[in-house]
């Protein structure tokens, strides 16, 4: 009697299956985009969309730190900017940098493009978050509200403060872009309000991360009575969006 299987048998299912599972990984939208790590492919338009935010953004540097604050009028705090400068655009995200964390998808450091936000923290816990204005060979420039120095565009790349913080990326624009088709840019006259007087936060209480930043990236720049001034930016940067 013959040991071969019958010819209606499958002489190779472990085959088989390995073909159908590399067309699923294939095919499937949802997994061949999931590595953070591959290259992004984004339409001009949807560039060009960035590049509006990443610009726009940029009106604000000066205007000083406020906890809680979302608006040009009153100031902002990191999570309040980043929101407020998408929104303008439509693109929706929560006025929480941990809410913010979530939301879009993670984006490579190396891969970020202008508009991506960049988060910082430490033990895994989210404590800032900046929005990147442009991807150089000299490093990662941002946009971001600071509590010692307001909003300015730095090298967080460079930066010995930012650097070791920095966790990861996401990108928020490009499926809200896709999905509402994005394309129109905020008001003009937007960018004025950064010239509005605002309050004085000498009598705010700071937050632990706050209280870090103002002695690790200031008590070596000038005398702490100083920070309480509202052109401190000014005085320690010259003008921050020259770089």
């Amino acid at each position: 009697m013959s040991d071969s299987l019958p010819s209606s048998c499958p002489k190779r299912p472990l085959s088989f299956l390995f073909t159908l599972a590399l067309l699923f990984y294939s095919f499937s939208p949802a997994i061949a985009n999931n590595d953070p790590h591959l290259p992004r492919v984004i339409s001009e338009q949807i560039m060009q969309l960035r590049e509006f935010i990443a610009g726009y953004a940029q009106n604000f540097v000066g205007i000083e730190y406020r906890h809680g604050g979302g608006s040009s009028a009153t100031g902002f705090d990191c999570s309040g900017f980043t929101s407020f400068a998408l929104n303008e655009f439509g693109v929706k995200v929560s006025p929480s940098s941990a809410m913010q964390s979530t939301q879009g998808v993670e984006v490579s450091f190396d891969n970020v493009l202008p508009g991506d936000l960049v988060f910082f923290g430490r033990r895994g816990h989210v404590t800032h978050v900046a929005l990147v204005v442009k991807n150089t060979e000299e490093g990662v420039f941002c946009v971001h509200s600071t509590c010692s120095r307001g909003i300015m565009v730095e090298n967080i790349s460079t930066s010995r403060y930012w650097r070791p913080k920095i966790m990861f990326a996401r990108d928020v624009i490009t499926g809200q872009a896709l999905e509402k088709c994005l394309l129109e840019s905020p008001a003009q006259n937007e960018a004025t309000l950064r010239m509005s007087p605002l309050p004085s936060q000498s009598d705010e209480e700071l937050s632990p991360e706050c209280t870090e930043e103002y002695k690790e990236m200031c008590a070596s720049v000038a005398p702490l009575a100083m920070l309480k001034l509202l052109d401190l930016p000014q005085q320690l940067n010259g003008s921050a969006a020259a770089w």
